[in-house]
């Protein structure tokens, strides 16, 4: 049996991939409590979040679908509990005085999702031993950077963003429950600074 944030999983769900092992949003329990959701689309872009009052007596690698999302999203007024039990979700809505429970079949993939711990050791190891100063930018998709502000939208009304020299970017919400990591098309120099920045910049104020 699993018990978590619905709105994490909802927001992991798009980021998934089309073909197996990528299709499925892997929900991991963590040795000391609380459970890890994490997806990735094959290396473009992954989402990594942390419920820490989720629990799980296993690792379930679901099937997103339609109806689960939809049911999972998150909203402002009120928290969403997800449970999955046997070929059953449940997503619970509570509100302050009223609860109410959608049950839905899910199904789970055959595949384990790739090593993407193995990944993060490598961008936490860079994120470490970068210069203040960087030599190259990365140049990021822009769907994805929407879809990955689109979905924290749901839980937070503000973001922070960080990359480093051609790498991922992480953009995480204030609470830092979830991260998405955007990766770069390229890396390339870090474009100068546009001309009539520095034109603007010298602009003397009317009186």
């Amino acid at each position: 049996m699993l018990s978590c944030n619905s709105a994490l999983v909802a927001i992991a769900s798009e980021f998934t991939g089309q073909y197996a092992p990528y299709q499925s949003v892997q929900l991991t329990p963590a040795p000391n409590g609380g459970l890890w959701i994490t997806a990735t689309d094959k290396g473009n872009v992954a989402c990594l979040a942390f419920d820490p009052s989720g629990s799980s007596d296993r690792t379930y690698n679901i099937l997103p679908n339609s109806e689960l999302i939809r049911a999972s999203r998150g909203v402002k007024t009120a928290s969403r509990t997800l449970t999955l039990e046997g070929s059953t979700a449940k997503v619970t809505t509570y509100r302050k005085t009223t609860s109410e429970t959608k049950e839905m079949p899910f199904s789970e993939s055959s595949s384990d999702l790739p090593d993407l711990p193995g990944a993060i050791q490598t961008c936490i190891a860079r994120w470490e031993a970068t210069d203040a100063k960087t030599a190259t930018a990365g140049r990021y998709s822009v769907s994805y950077v929407q879809r990955a502000i689109k979905g924290l939208s749901s839980i937070s009304s503000s973001v922070t963003l960080h990359s480093f020299d051609g790498g991922p970017m992480r953009i995480q919400e204030a609470t830092g429950d979830i991260v998405i990591l955007v990766m770069p098309q390229t890396a390339e120099p870090i474009p100068s600074i546009p001309d009539w920045i520095y034109k603007y910049s010298q602009l003397k104020p009317q009186i």
